[in-house]
């Protein structure tokens, strides 16, 4: 699924430096660059005179300047010189399809439609910078789908399995009620009467706290986002923020925000390499996936009650695709053992 019209992370913006860098976003070939003050920009990656992607040559005061001719592009892609020509006049035919671009919460983000002005803004990580709260985030490529990176990322019925106690304990499984609520742009499951959680990544975040509210929600076009909030006020916000590159390459960044009862800087240091850890195993478990469903020629999927997110990331993406809305609010209240 294509979904153009909208704000895709295309790197960190510690990435973007001096020198073009190349970038794929919904099979779109992209060169990013840094022009006047530093405000980066993004034009597609070829050259309009012989086609040689402008991503291989440099940036001379701020112009993207192609490596095999020399042609200069600003950050519209307004050619600005074709060396050893005489007169120069204005033909559009001589430029190079320009994107909007972002630079925001240490991302560049890129609009997928090119010279069009957005109707919207980046999404903002919540919580992100705010007193009190810290942030840390590592980013992965997978051979996925959008759909099944997001699935999995939600999905509580497979973490007693492949982050075995260090998610969930398959032996202390507990019945629970979840509440589905479905909106324009959003479904989410609100896991309730939940006694804690039976994992290491939860004993050690989330010290003598009984009680916990977790959520899973997906967030159009392709957010996946885990909430964690407990009876001593700690809160953890896990983002997973999904750029396709083509069908089944996903390039997923991820942003961790939280507050605790001890430092902050404690939590970092605790959470980072086993968040790191169920990512890896989130990772591999995909292209097992991936590469199963290829050898079987496409997906042929059975679904249950207990498959509480999955039909509603496709029926908003499908929706969001043919470019029309469903106004109306879906809910359904599901029991399941977590």
């Amino acid at each position: 699924m294509k979904l153009f019209n909208h704000w895709y992370i295309a790197c960190k913006s510690q990435e973007l430096r001096q020198k073009p860098l190349a970038i794929t976003i919904l099979e779109i070939p992209l060169v990013l660059f840094r022009g006047i003050n530093g405000k980066p920009a993004a034009l597609l990656d070829r050259c309009p005179h012989r086609n040689v992607p402008l991503s291989v040559g440099w940036v001379k005061n701020n112009q993207l300047i192609c490596k095999y001719h020399g042609w200069r592009f600003n950050e519209q892609g307004i050619c600005q010189e074709i060396p050893g020509l005489c007169t120069q006049k204005e033909d559009n035919n001589c430029n190079v399809l320009a994107y909007p671009v972002i630079e925001q919460d240490n991302f560049i983000w890129v609009y997928c439609q090119a010279n069009n002005q957005p109707k919207s803004a980046p999404y903002t990580f919540p919580y992100i910078n705010h007193k009190g709260y810290s942030s840390f985030s590592w980013q992965m490529e997978c051979k996925t789908s959008l759909e099944n990176a997001a699935e999995n990322f939600l999905d509580a019925t497979h973490t007693h399995f492949v982050h075995s106690a260090l998610i969930r304990s398959n032996a202390k499984r507990q019945e629970v009620t979840v509440k589905i609520t479905r909106q324009t742009n959003m479904v989410e499951a609100v896991y309730l009467d939940e006694k804690g959680i039976s994992g290491l990544i939860y004993k050690l975040l989330a010290p003598g706290c009984k009680n916990v509210v977790s959520i899973g929600r997906f967030i159009l076009p392709s957010i996946a986002q885990l909430e964690y909030s407990t009876d001593n006020n700690y809160k953890l916000f896990i983002s997973l923020f999904i750029t396709p590159i083509r069908e089944n390459l996903m390039r997923a960044y991820t942003v961790v925000t939280f507050r605790w009862g001890l430092p902050n800087w404690l939590g970092r240091v605790i959470a980072q390499p086993l968040f790191l850890k169920a990512a890896q195993q989130d990772q591999e478990i995909l292209e097992l996936q991936s590469t199963n469903i290829n050898l079987f020629q496409g997906e042929k999927f059975v679904f249950t009650e207990i498959d509480v997110l999955r039909p509603h990331i496709s029926y908003l993406l499908r929706k969001s695709e043919d470019e029309t809305t469903d106004e109306r609010v879906f809910e359904k209240m599901v029991r399941m053992r977590v």
